[in-house]
């Protein structure tokens, strides 16, 4: 509670013309050139004056307020309360909306489903329990077993003489298609980084990131015998997938903002550069594997 009160009294502090430290804010703060709403209509000098004013300022820290109880500070619903629909994220999704979006699917469909509302209430007496269903469904293990089966497949499907240095960039292409190319990986990102706290999203979140990394270590330890590496002492096959899975969720992060990999000088996207660079601190022989072109024993 003192550390949420801390973070409360930061904002109020910001929205008053001071930083959480007393100290007066930037003079480039001009939120002008930031707010393009705020009385659009007014002549600039107007405009610019009411934009920097405390009252708009404290109006857009209210509603940072608002949307840190919403979705950071939210733990879940109460469950058997009514008027609880739970996380302010899904406020969208009402009975009537998924009933008219049903329709608009089953025009295209030869058996369509004919969803109701009674239906929907047969399933779901309150709003709440349909959203913690809902996170659970699109958290659920199978979908990132399904997308660990392709990727699977996907190696499996490589050319038998391929090298090791065409091989990882093309394990990095494959891994990171399989997610920006996957809607549902961008919703599963918007809920685990908008609910950080929500017990059922911690839950599912921790599971599938343990099961991820065990998959890729087992993956990883079964290349490097295939091309005879040697991991150097002191290292484990779940620290190769760690430190490979951080530069992945990095650079699929920054291709949803930006809308590319981010490329390197020697035309490699940065997962392999950053793979290849940290390959001779893991593994012995790396070095000798990537210049001499290795090839699967």
């Amino acid at each position: 509670m003192g550390t949420r009160a801390h973070h409360l009294q930061g904002w109020r502090s910001y929205a008053g013309g001071i930083d959480d430290r007393g100290a007066p804010l930037p003079a480039d703060d001009d939120l002008s050139s930031v707010l393009s709403n705020v009385c659009a209509d007014a002549r600039p000098a107007t405009r610019r004056k009411i934009a920097n004013s405390l009252e708009t300022r404290a109006f857009l820290e209210i509603g940072l307020l608002l949307l840190h109880d919403d979705l950071l500070d939210h733990r879940g619903p109460d469950l058997l309360a009514d008027r609880d629909a739970g996380t302010r994220l899904f406020a969208g999704l009402s009975q009537a909306r998924l009933i008219e979006r049903a329709e608009q699917e089953d025009v295209a469909l030869e058996r369509p489903k004919l969803l109701t509302v009674g239906m929907f209430r047969d399933r779901w007496r309150y709003k709440s329990r349909y959203t913690e269903d809902l996170i659970a469904y699109l958290m659920r293990p199978a979908l990132l077993a399904r997308k660990l089966r392709l990727m699977q497949s996907a190696l499996e499907a490589l050319p038998p003489d391929i090298t090791l240095a065409d091989l990882i960039r093309e394990m990095s292409r494959t891994t990171l298609a399989a997610t920006l190319e996957d809607p549902l990986w961008g919703l599963q990102t918007i809920v685990w980084v908008g609910l950080p706290n929500h017990p059922r999203v911690r839950t599912f979140l921790k599971a599938n990131y343990e099961q991820l990394l065990t998959n890729w270590a087992e993956l990883y330890q079964q290349v490097a015998q295939r091309y005879g590496l040697e991991l150097r002492p002191g290292h484990t096959w779940l620290d190769v997938a760690e430190m490979f899975n951080a530069v992945t969720d990095g650079a699929r992060m920054r291709a949803k903002g930006m809308g590319s990999v981010a490329a390197l000088s020697t035309g490699d996207n940065v997962v392999v550069g950053a793979i290849r660079a940290m390959l001779p601190a893991l593994f012995t022989n790396a070095d000798t594997a990537l210049l001499e072109g290795a090839r699967p024993r």
